[in-house]
Order: C-alpha cells, then structure tokens, then sequence
C-alpha cells in the first residue's frame, strides 16, 4: 500500500500508444503515485529520465523509432539505477529474454490492471529500498564487495535460496534473484539435495536455505 504519510512517489511513463498511456496514468493516480511525464519514443525515455528523476519508469516493449523499450530500460538503470516495469502485449521468449538481461524489476502484460500494477509497483519499490539501506551501510558494502570477489573467482555457477526455495542470489546470471527456483532453473532439482549446502544461523538450528552448486 502506498504510504500517503509521504511524499508520492513518481512515475515516468514511456508509452506510444496514447490511449495506454492513459489507462496507466488513471490507475497510477487511483495507487497514490505521481506521473512525472509521459514520453513515446526510447531516446526520449533517457532524456526524461535523466532530467526528471522519477521514481520508477514504467516502459513499454515495442516502441516506434530506433530504439525499442528494452534498449532504453537497459540505458535507464545501467546509468540511473531507477527500477523499470516493463508493458508487453505478447509474451515472446526472445523478448523476455532479453527483458531479463536487463536487470528489470518486472514486467506486466497488457491490458493494464490495478492489482497488477500495483503489486509490481510496492515489490519494485521495497526492493529498491533495501539495496539502498544496504547501500549506506559500510559494513554490508564490505560484505557485498568480498561476495562479487569470491564469484568472480568461483569457476562454477551456482544459486542461493531462502526456505521457500527462492532465489536469493544467482551466479552468474544475477537477474534469477528473486524468482522461484523452479522457475529459475527449470532443469535442476526444485526441493534440497544431499549435495547442497545448508544455510543456518548456528549449530542445530533449521535451515534458513540452501546452496547448489549447478552443471
């Protein structure tokens, strides 16, 4: 639920189709959110994003011009670190592949739906918002850099869940965290193994997830 306490937080809509755009801009006002602007094309998306600085983009797939919605997500949060939701009308493998490559925070299907939005809308925010706590805190930044060290280093591929059997981190396809292992890694065993290692706060205590180590 969003926290009217605060300030609202913004949205950029990168959208070309207007009659869309209108629908997510009425369901966004009806969740609390502000709509920072309204753009149609990729490049426009950058420039909007840079000079607005919304909170979250929401950005369709298939835009008009050079530069699809995919290529411009990717723009946005390699340089901004803003969340992008993605719009698609279809779902094709090729695209979702590549959505996935770009770091996203999720994608909804067209026609845009409240409870849709909304959900992608709070986890989107609350993720962000614990990467930047997380952020300011020296001593998980010191953590996170040994991490990256250790996979780096680490010649085999290998994912970390919690309890529930979600991806808690992926290596070395990062973009997995978060996602069910069994929908992660559609091949591999969905429930813990002999041969993975089990994550506990001490001695004796239940797990609190696992680690595989993956062919």
């Amino acid at each position: 639920m969003v926290d009217t306490a605060r300030k609202p937080r913004s949205v950029l809509i990168v959208e070309d189709d207007v009659l869309s755009a209108r629908v997510a801009e009425k369901i966004l006002g009806r969740l609390g959110y502000t709509v920072r602007g309204i753009v149609d094309t990729g490049e426009a998306a950058l420039d909007a994003a840079r000079a607005l600085a919304p909170d979250m983009v929401l950005m369709d797939i298939n835009l008009a011009g050079p530069m699809d919605g995919v290529t411009a997500a990717k723009g946005i949060i390699d340089a901004l670190g803003v969340p992008v939701i993605f719009l698609t009308a279809t779902v094709d493998r090729d695209i979702m592949d590549r959505v996935a490559g770009t770091g996203a925070a999720g994608y909804i299907q067209k026609p845009v739906k409240l409870l849709d939005l909304k959900a992608n809308l709070e986890m989107a925010l609350t993720r962000r918002s614990r990467q930047q706590i997380c952020a300011t805190d020296a001593a998980v930044v010191l953590y996170k850099s040994i991490l990256s060290a250790v996979l780096a280093a680490c010649d085999r591929p290998l994912a970390v869940t919690d309890a529930q059997g979600r991806v808690l981190l992926a290596h070395p396809d990062e973009h997995l965290a978060g996602m069910p292992f069994a929908e992660a890694f559609p091949n591999e065993p969905a429930v813990p193994q002999a041969a993975d290692v089990p994550l506990v706060a001490a001695v004796g205590s239940e797990p609190l997830g696992w680690l595989r180590l993956l062919a």
